[in-house]
């Protein structure tokens, strides 16, 4: 199947050296900012489904959103109280939860916790159906190295990818954030020159 949207944001091209290009492999791991969440009922199927919603390339908050259901890996979160693994039929992904809105004093910018959602924290317990809805992302090194056991968790979420497609997000900052921004089909992850301001990138994968 095809994971589209999968966001490489521009620091993790220019620091950490990340590049890739159509038709090429990559190899990496995926995390979802979760902005839902529910338990399976136990009127629903327990098996795991992958629906995808297309957004627009503007903005990476503007991207697809991905609804999942999986089950919970057993783990040991050694940074932060709201993270774990969603295991989507063999796939491991990284999860990590939205806020329930910004601090006090702060404007809503951003993506946060829909209405019906259970709450950050706790996570689900290991194995329990779970629903999730959110956004894909390349899982960076401080989040699957907040884990335990890391090597064995890893092995369940790297994964050889075919590039079937590639999108450069470049924007305008504004008021600390990007405001608005375009997408453009390109060939090839690099890292962006002087001239643009490059938030980052969209891949299209399907595992090789």
């Amino acid at each position: 199947m095809l994971w589209r949207d999968v966001f490489v944001p521009d620091s993790v091209v220019g620091s950490d050296g990340f590049t890739a290009e159509v038709g090429g492999l990559v190899e990496m791991p995926l995390a979802l900012y979760c902005r839902y969440r529910t338990p399976v009922g136990k009127d629903d199927d327990g098996r795991p489904t992958v629906t995808f919603t297309p957004g627009d390339h503007a903005l990476p908050d503007n991207r697809g959103v991905y609804d999942l259901v999986g089950r919970p890996v057993a783990m040991e979160n050694t940074a932060w109280a709201a993270g774990w693994m969603l295991d989507v039929d063999g796939l491991g992904i990284y999860v990590s939860e939205a806020a329930a809105g910004p601090s006090p004093g702060f404007p809503r910018l951003g993506v946060y916790r829909e209405t019906g959602s259970d709450p950050a924290a706790p996570v689900p317990q290991p194995g329990m159906w779970t629903r999730v809805r959110g956004q894909l992302s390349i899982a960076e090194p401080y989040e699957t190295g907040a884990y335990e056991p890391e090597a064995e968790l890893l092995r369940h979420a790297v994964r050889t990818w075919l590039v079937h497609r590639v999108v450069r997000l470049d924007g305008l900052p504004g008021s600390g954030r990007v405001t608005r921004g375009r997408g453009e089909d390109v060939a090839v992850v690099q890292r962006a020159g002087a001239a643009r301001t490059t938030v980052g990138y969209l891949l299209d994968l399907e595992q090789a």
